[in-house]
């Protein structure tokens, strides 16, 4: 078992339950306790609608108790539930954070950096479940943000909404048991497939130095030399 999950909803939090229940449902058995959106809220001392999300992690630092058993904490957040969920692991110790539907861009402004920027320097394990189709953010988001070793993606066929069907759900819960045991086991957690196809057409070097036997792949490359640098890259989305 686990220890406490915190669920973080996003922004829409009274219209928009269906995640929370889909993942609640599946995973709260392996929690030691789950503390969902009533929890959250009835601690709370303003709406929860009226805090934006530096107001949110504040409340969770207050939420979340600092004592003997701190860090063992699973932060669970869907859409600016993981920006607060992300946000809070570069200040407390926590186990893992999982996000669903993160939200790297808002469709209708300006890039906005303080949405995505700490990504590329997160040391918590975090897992990453982003829909193919999602306007904040969809299967182009390694190529186009910066992530820490740290993060792992796994793509989904859905979009923003992450409106899924209960065997597609049953999928999502084993892939976060499986991450979860992985933190627990310290190794490695499996995520999406690298495009190799894309990283050699983005950057021909790569191919001319695995050619003259430098490297064994473009994912070799970019392990060893291309993350450090900032080489763009993609995942593959699961079939």
């Amino acid at each position: 078992m686990f220890g406490p999950a915190y669920f973080l909803s996003g922004d829409s939090f009274l219209k928009r339950t269906a995640v929370e229940d889909a993942a609640r449902q599946r995973l709260e058995p392996v929690f030691s306790k789950w503390i969902g959106r009533e929890e959250i809220r009835v601690r709370s001392e303003e709406s929860h609608s009226r805090l934006n999300v530096s107001e949110r992690v504040a409340l969770l630092e207050k939420i979340v108790p600092a004592n003997e058993e701190a860090g063992q904490e699973v932060l669970i957040g869907r859409s600016s539930g993981g920006r607060v969920a992300s946000l809070f692991a570069m200040r407390r110790p926590i186990k893992a954070v999982i996000c669903f539907a993160y939200p790297f861009r808002h469709p209708s402004s300006v890039l906005e950096s303080l949405r995505f920027s700490h990504l590329a320097h997160i040391t918590v394990p975090t897992l990453i479940f982003q829909g193919t189709r999602d306007a904040y953010g969809a299967i182009d988001i390694t190529e186009n943000y910066a992530l820490s070793p740290a993060v792992t993606v796994r793509f989904v066929d859905t979009d923003h909404d992450f409106d899924l069907s209960p065997s597609k759900w049953d999928e999502v819960a084993q892939k976060v048991m499986n991450f979860l045991h992985s933190v627990q086991q310290r190794s490695p957690a499996k995520g999406a497939r690298f495009d190799e196809a894309f990283y050699l057409r983005t950057h021909p070097d790569v191919a001319v130095e695995i050619a003259a036997g430098e490297y064994v792949s473009g994912e070799h490359h970019f392990k060893i030399k291309g993350r450090r640098k900032g080489r763009r890259f993609r995942l593959l989305a699961d079939t």
